[in-house]
């Protein structure tokens, strides 16, 4: 045993003084006079990318190391230094599980390469550190596998169903290497003695990887091979089938992706852009329909290449782990695995995005995969699980059974509130507890069900920390300690607290300086009693934009919108002192927004500021020829114009407006003459005839106040239990109390019940009398 040590010990310093340690002379070795390997040693040493020995030779004739081996085809990839220090930091946990402390000290950087690029896993790095692996010769057949990888010519190697290996001893290759030997042997890299044995077993000596390595370069800029680290690119990108390829007049290409979740995209290609097939330069005869491309934008927003990787190859199954960003399904009986990268589009719970949707403990049950010709996970639709969500509670409504409601304001600011069932698995610092009304203000952790969203599986009330939410007055960093007075959001008066020195600072979810804050920000910041140990901050006006799936009215009214990458999310509306909202660039009201409005929501410290509404135009329209009620809601037939019949479920949450304003679900009659915006089976809004006319007695509860036009939103109840919102017109009307004394419209508060006398015109309902109850 301390003989192996000694051997390992002796073998890691070489290897060490073979890699880090500068030649004497930039690009010359005394021991290369004459040998035929001594251009292409000092035309790469020349480059920075092989060094010698401190006594100037080279040794071309030692055998190089796996780890030696690997190091050396990490270095086809050109990065910067950020990059590659961003990269060693990402890895460098599981590099230190992996090897000894003295080879990471020196094999770190281009290790930590080599798992980023996909030479080697992680698995196969730790099997092959197993009783001194990476410090034992390498086998020449194993090198062509890590060149090929290096190379990203991995998937075509692996693509290949039949090659004819013409290698005098090519039965003692290995079957599983053979492909990689066979296309790298092709391109001119990989190459025989003079008796044209390839020689599998033998070791690589020094000279041969450096030739090895000069080859496979030069091939690479000649085919334009660039190496791609997904996770490193900040550029956009799109990536989809392609439907349709149209060549236009000036030499650009109309180009038709189907994208996984967004429908099709529709993408100009300018004359000349780059275009890739197989990570190789080809021409825009590889943009065939049916093959999965993907395109890349510049800064300025323009096709800046294309990257063709084959037809999709579409799969499902069971989600065994997701561990590293590799993702385990099993279909059919087999294990995939597949890492999710930058490039992958990603579906959870009906949000879509990319891998910053992932989440390790989730426990995802099904996935529908999408993976492309070079084995690249296109796209992941996972179903199952639960997503995190935390900030601070800002108000809990629960009963003793343990059901009701919170409301919680995330770190920028957004509330959301959230239904809390008898099964939810409630916990106040990690141990069974209940929700309280003193937890308000508290940390709180949630897991929400993926495929319900309004469903919380489980949360944690962290009683332990501190946390104020504030606007930045002032921040103070001249003097050590730096110091920064803000605005709680509760509090009129401004609090000042001592900056740790090894405090946390994010500016939108980012890593930053305190330099960089600045005074009117929305800020979460985490204390230690008077000391701040991390901040988070947001812009102070932070905006939204969807789509309008319902609105409830009530106190608070709720406005519901879907974003663009398929999440929801809830607007609290305090109608006593309302927004500001526009519709189709005019002022107007709440009770004038409807379901299917494309909207943008401002927020200014946790309170929606200004809605702007741009309508959704009718796209059906009709006569209702019979109303029926029941639990689920009013289902309305209607008899199309243009023929046919259709049946609609019109729940609390869809709009029913009458010229503009807001009617009883209720009062939708047989012979009605309505217009609809329909999205498939369902209803989002209605809006009535603007002739159509009916007639009632109404109590209910204010909503909202509108003293400029002396109207008022009401709240009704009908006998089924059904909640609606009725325009009111006052004007002409007498206002009472209940004690029969006089009332002016200024004098009604949002919560006030009030019994109405009058009539409708049309469906906005006239009152000549209104006696606040």
């Amino acid at each position: 045993m301390k003989g192996k040590r000694l051997l390992a010990a002796a073998l890691a310093l070489t290897t060490t003084l073979t890699l880090l340690t500068a030649p004497v002379s930039a690009a010359t070795f005394k021991d290369l006079q004459g040998h035929w390997a001594q251009q292409d040693v000092e035309y790469l040493a020349g480059l920075g990318l092989v060094k010698g020995y401190d006594d100037g030779s080279f040794k071309p004739d030692a055998n190089m190391s796996a780890v030696e081996a690997l190091l050396f085809c990490a270095r086809v990839a050109t990065v910067d230094t950020n990059t590659k220090n961003a990269i060693v930091e990402d890895w460098a946990d599981v590099l230190k599980g992996i090897i000894g402390e003295d080879m990471y000290s020196w094999a770190a950087p281009d290790l930590s390469m080599c798992l980023e690029m996909g030479i080697i896993t992680p698995e196969e790095l730790s099997e092959l550190s197993r009783n001194n692996g990476l410090l034992s010769a390498i086998p020449r057949e194993d090198v062509a596998l890590y060149l090929a990888r290096a190379m990203q010519l991995a998937p075509v190697a692996e693509s290949l169903t039949t090659y004819n290996l013409t290698f005098a001893d090519k039965d003692s290759i290995s079957k599983e290497m053979q492909p990689y030997v066979y296309l790298l042997n092709s391109y001119g890299i990989l190459k025989g003695d003079e008796f044209n044995r390839f020689n599998p077993k033998d070791p690589l000596n020094r000279a041969s990887m450096t030739s090895l390595l000069r080859r496979a370069m030069d091939f690479m800029d000649e085919q334009g091979i660039t190496v791609e680290l997904a996770n490193y690119t900040t550029y956009d990108w799109v990536g989809g089938t392609i439907a349709s390829v149209n060549v236009l007049n000036g030499g650009s290409t109309q180009l038709v992706l189907t994208t996984a979740f967004d429908g099709n995209q529709s993408i100009t290609l300018p004359s000349g852009v780059a275009i890739y097939e197989s990570n190789m330069r080809t021409t825009g005869s590889a943009l065939k329909p049916g093959e999965y491309a993907r395109v890349n934008f510049n800064s300025k927003g323009t096709a800046a290449e294309v990257r063709v990787s084959g037809s999709v190859e579409g799969f499902s199954g069971s989600v065994a782990s997701l561990t590293n960003d590799v993702l385990t399904v099993v279909s059919g009986g087999q294990s995939r695995s597949y890492r999710v990268d930058r490039f992958t589009q990603v579906k959870v719970g009906g949000r879509s995005g990319g891998m910053e949707l992932l989440e390790e403990n989730a426990g995802y049950t099904a996935a529908v995969c999408q993976v492309d010709g070079l084995g690249h996970l296109a796209s992941v639709e996972l179903t199952g699980g639960t997503r995190e969500e935390v900030g601070l509670l800002t108000s809990v409504d629960v009963s003793s059974s343990g059901t009701g409601t919170i409301q919680v304001s995330d770190m920028s600011g957004v509330k959301t509130r959230y239904e809390i069932s008898s099964s939810t698995a409630v916990t106040v610092n990690s141990a069974t507890g209940k929700l309280l009304s003193s937890h308000v203000g508290d940390y709180v952790s949630l897991r929400i069900s993926n495929d319900n969203q309004d469903q919380v599986s489980s949360l944690n009330v962290d009683t332990s920390l501190q946390y104020v939410q504030a606007s930045i007055k002032g921040v103070s960093y001249a003097q050590s300690p730096s110091k920064i007075t803000v605005n709680p959001l509760d509090s009129s008066k401004s609090v000042t607290y001592t900056i740790a020195s090894k405090c946390d600072i994010r500016y939108n979810g980012k890593t930053t300086t305190l330099t960089k804050l600045e005074n009117g920000s929305f800020v979460t910041l985490r204390l230690t009693g008077t000391e701040v140990v991390s901040i988070d901050a947001y812009p102070g006006s932070t905006t939204d934009s969807g789509t309008i799936s319902f609105i409830t009215y009530g106190i608070p009214t709720v406005l519901a919108v879907t974003r663009d990458d398929g999440s929801s999310v809830n607007y609290e509306l305090d109608l006593s002192d309302p927004p500001e909202i526009y519709r189709d660039g005019s002022r107007t009201t709440i009770d004038r927004l409807k379901n299917g409005d494309k909207v943008e929501i401002t927020v200014r410290y946790n309170e929606v500021s200004v809605i702007e509404a741009e309508p959704q135009s009718a796209n059906a329209s009709g006569t209702i020829s019979s109303v029926t009620m029941d639990t689920k809601g009013t289902t309305i037939t209607v008899e199309l114009t243009g023929g046919g019949t259709a049946s609609y479920l019109v729940t609390e949450g869809v709009s029913v407006t009458q010229d503009g304003k807001a009617v009883a679900i209720s009062t939708l009659k047989p012979g009605y003459k309505i217009s609809m915006v329909v999205d498939g089976d369902q209803i989002l809004s209605i809006e009535v005839d603007k002739n159509t006319q009916s007639a009632n007695q109404l109590t209910g509860t204010v909503l909202y106040v509108n003293t400029s036009a002396k109207e008022i939103l009401l709240q009704t109840t009908d006998a089924n239990g059904v909640t609606n919102a009725v325009t009111v017109s006052t004007s002409g009307a007498e206002l009472r109390s209940a004690t029969g004394s006089s009332l002016y419209l200024s004098d009604l508060e949002t919560g006030d019940t009030v019994l109405l006398f009058g009539s409708y015109d049309g469906l906005t309902f006239r009152t000549t009398l209104l006696i606040r109850t």
